[in-house]
Formats: structure tokens, sequence, C-alpha cells
């Protein structure tokens, strides 16, 4: 265990030194290109087999292929916001625009306003916004205030909080457009990557298909969009310890307590985007995505090396604690 705060300071300096060495820091540029080619591309294809009005099973499988995609391209585009791509503000708000709000309609500032909140003060109960909703309770304090409709949900939330992820995707969306009414003038670049993105999917798709299929289409693509990024970021910290406000806790001690990693093979980094290993993305948010898998490694010798708690589990494992941690808190409602 980690005994104080200067000691987690100096096995936190002790760990970048070993990853530095390993080359763990280094950019990753042709893979990113590389990557962000294969995403456009795949959402082009999609695109395109949508507008020729395919049959069901073509239809269904280019809606999944785009929201699958467009999951992706967020992906990149929460890379670019770290400064993992390029230090270059300008080049990385250019990226996060074209790949998170033209592509998958979620405004990139919303997106990187509540994120840089989430990362210093992650699981922090008065000041992580990951932690706070009108609907589902993950802490005794939240639960306890709940009423109406957010209490009967917080009430049930172990089952229906399965079922809700498929409504993220909207509510992103529509935070987001809140976000842009309420700062006009700091999301004047937003605002034009949303007007293309919309006119992307309402204007050519209504004139081939129908107002009526462009809007399915579109709505289907949102809803699992919705589910894909649920399933991935409601197991990264639900369950883990719950920081108090003001609660005296080094970085390090912090982001080992309240974050998990998922599956480590290849196929786990391609479908959770890297962010599988969530540990060394909270412990270093500018590392290229890249970088992870091998600072996974690194990390968790060292830590089991100095007794420090790691934690790593499937994804079943990890959805069985959310779930459990959910029914826990809804005995607090009222």
């Amino acid at each position: 265990m980690v005994e104080s705060d200067s000691t987690s300071d100096r096995l936190h300096r002790m760990l970048i030194a070993e990853l530095a060495s390993a080359g763990c820091f280094r950019p990753a540029m042709l893979r990113c290109a590389a990557y962000g080619t294969f995403i456009v591309a795949c959402y082009a294809a999609g695109y395109a087999a949508l507008l020729t009005d395919p049959h069901l099973a073509v239809r269904v499988l280019a809606i999944a292929a785009i929201a699958f995609i467009s999951v992706h391209a967020g992906f990149v585009a929460h890379e670019a916001g770290h400064g993992a791509i390029t230090r270059d503000r300008r080049s990385a708000a250019l990226v996060g625009q074209v790949f998170h709000t033209l592509l998958t309609g979620l405004s990139y500032s919303y997106f990187q306003h509540i994120h840089r909140l989430h990362h210093p003060h992650c699981n922090d109960r008065g000041r992580d916004p990951d932690m706070q909703s009108d609907f589902v309770s993950m802490y005794r304090e939240s639960a306890l205030s709940k009423t109406g409709v957010g209490g009967l949900i917080s009430r049930y939330q172990a089952v229906l909080v399965w079922v809700l992820i498929g409504l993220q995707g909207l509510t992103l969306k529509i935070d987001g457009l809140r976000y842009l009414l309420h700062n006009p003038r700091s999301t004047r670049m937003d605002q034009l990557f949303v007007l293309l993105h919309l006119a992307l999917w309402y204007v050519p798709p209504v004139l081939v298909l129908g107002l009526q299929d462009a809007v399915l289409n579109y709505s289907l693509m949102t809803m699992l969009i919705g589910f894909y990024v649920g399933t991935i970021f409601v197991v990264n910290h639900v369950g883990t310890q719950v920081i108090e406000p003001d609660e005296p806790i080094s970085f390090f001690r912090r982001e080992l307590s309240v974050t998990r990693n998922l599956g480590a093979s290849r196929l786990h980094d391609f479908v959770f985007g890297g962010i599988n290993n969530h540990i060394e993305h909270h412990l270093f948010p500018s590392m290229p995505t890249a970088r992870l898998r091998s600072a996974r490694r690194i990390t968790r010798d060292f830590c089991r090396r100095h007794g420090v708690p790691y934690r790593e589990m499937s994804w079943l494992e990890a959805a069985r604690e959310v779930t459990r941690h959910f029914k826990a808190m809804s005995a607090f409602v009222s």
C-alpha cells in the first residue's frame, strides 16, 4: 500500500522515468494518421452505401458500421484534445472538430469542457461532471437527494442503466447544443461543423431517400453510438472509490483507486479505442494511445513490485461491479 502522498509522488516520478526510458511518451503520428484515414474511409463507405437505399440487411449493417466508426472518430478527437497527437492547439482543435463535431455530431468544445473537469477531479463527487446526473445515483448523497422521476429511476437503476445508456448519444448531442447556445462567441467553430454535420445527414439523404428514412437512419445511428459509448465508459470508474470534496489524496493514489483496466488483448485495444488501458490513460493523459499497451505492462509490473493496488478485469467482471454499486446506491433513495 502507498503510505503517504510524498511516497506516492516519489513512486509516480519513478514510474514516469521508467516509462520515458521505454519510449512510451514518443509521438505516434504514423499510427494516428493511418487510424484517421481508416475511420474516414469506413465512414464514407457506410454513408455512400446508405444513399443507395439498400435492402434492410445492408442498411442495418451500414448504420451499425457508421455508429461503430463514429465512436472511433471520437477516440481520435479525445486523443487530440489531450495533446497526444500534436502540441499545436490550433491543429489539435481542427482534428477534434473534424473527428468529433463533423463526423459524430457531438460538440468538441463541450466534450473538452466536461473532460477537462473530469480528469483532474476523477470520481470527486463534488467536482467531477461525470458523477452528476439527474436520473442515476453514483454516490450516497446523490441518491438521498433524488425525488420524482430521478428517484424512480435511481431506485431501479441497476437494471435501467443498461437500457438508458442507449440514450447517451442523444443526450450528449443535446447537451452539446445547449453549450453552444450558452457560449456562442467561443464556439463558432463548433457551430459551423454542427451545421455541416446536419447538412451531411439531412440534405443528400432527404433528397435521395426521403425525410422519413433519413430521420430513421440518423436516429438509429445515434442510438447505437449511445450504447457503444455507454458500455465503454460506464465501466471505467463507476463502483470504484468515491472521492470526498477536499479529501487529501495525491494524484497517483487517486487515479489508481478510481480507475480500472479492462481486457489486455489487441482486440480489446481496438474495440475500446485503447482506453481499456484506462489506468495508464488517467495517469498519463498526454501519452499517445498507441503507447498505452506497452505502458500498461510496465505500470502493472511497477505497481506489483511496490505493493500498489492495480485493478484489471474483464468487461463482464467490471459490469457486475458497476451493477452491484448501482444497486447499493438504490437503497439510499427515499
